[in-house]
């Protein structure tokens, strides 16, 4: 099995990581860090299990950094089984462009999840794969307008901004399951839990479960048998995800203002041509 893990050098990505490593046959790990900044992690990780381990660097702050990044694991495998989309960062104080004039938060947390996985869909669709993106339980109270998903004439904040690129997420997973053609991976989104880590005291003073706790969470997401069709998990528990997210006309406006920021950060014309 070829699990690939972005977001996995801090936090509950770190700990999947770990309970991961001596499960899967060939693991390929995400990171912002240089490889040399993270050797000693990736020896753990290798010791863990006899399994391959791989890391390649990515700043999901550039989409031509995420799609370089597929470029790179598709020089590793000819298959994905899981795709964990768990990178993340908290909302910024202020406002903030990305290196392709997205909103950083949504950039980070839902387009280059978004653009990733469209990237590797050939590799998962290969092996019958799963796509699992880590969202959040704050997405139930977001609202979200498609023609204004970066905040432009939206009331900013730091909560807001990542309430609603969770909420983002939470959709595309339903979204992807429903394409017909071509064949698509099964998906689900879910809530890991209220996991303390650098990201949750960033935005909220309160405390929360380990970095393992959540990390459990994510890996029964990812490697549980049968199939999810874009379902939300509250931790293991299938539940009602946010309103908005069950209405397909919002999901198909979604997707195509979606790509429309993709495209215009530097996505090729025939693989625009090719989306709905």
């Amino acid at each position: 099995m070829t699990v690939v893990l972005t977001g996995a050098t801090s936090g509950i990505g770190q700990a999947a990581a770990r309970v991961l490593a001596p499960q899967v046959t060939r693991l390929i790990l995400h990171g912002p860090q240089s490889p040399q900044e993270v050797t000693g992690q990736l020896e753990e990780l290798r010791a863990a299990g006899p399994g391959e381990v791989h890391y390649v660097h990515a700043d999901f702050d550039s989409l031509a950094m995420v799609r370089a990044l597929a470029s790179e694991i598709s020089k590793i495998t000819d298959r994905v089984d899981v795709l964990i989309n768990n990178a993340g960062r908290p909302g910024a104080p202020r406002r903030r462009l990305s290196h392709d004039g997205n909103e950083a938060t949504l950039q980070t947390n839902y387009l280059a999840a978004v653009l990733l996985t469209e990237r590797l869909t050939p590799l998962l669709v290969a092996s019958g794969g799963r796509v699992v993106h880590v969202a959040s339980a704050t997405h139930l109270s977001a609202s979200l307008d498609p023609d204004d998903l970066n905040l432009e004439r939206s009331h900013y904040s730091a909560t807001t901004a990542y309430a609603r690129s969770k909420l983002a997420l939470v959709a595309h997973a339903r979204w992807l399951v429903e394409q017909a053609a071509p064949p698509q991976p099964d998906t689900v989104s879910l809530h890991p839990g209220v996991i303390s880590t650098e990201l949750l005291h960033a935005m909220f003073d309160i405390g929360g479960d380990s970095v393992v706790h959540g990390a459990h969470n994510v890996v029964n997401a990812a490697l549980s048998t049968g199939r999810w069709a874009g379902q939300y998990l509250d931790e293991r528990r299938p539940v009602q995800p946010n309103p908005i997210t069950l209405d397909a006309d919002f999901r198909h406006r979604l997707a195509h203002r979606t790509f429309d920021l993709l495209h215009r950060s530097g996505k090729a014309p025939e693989e625009a041509e090719a989306l709905p």
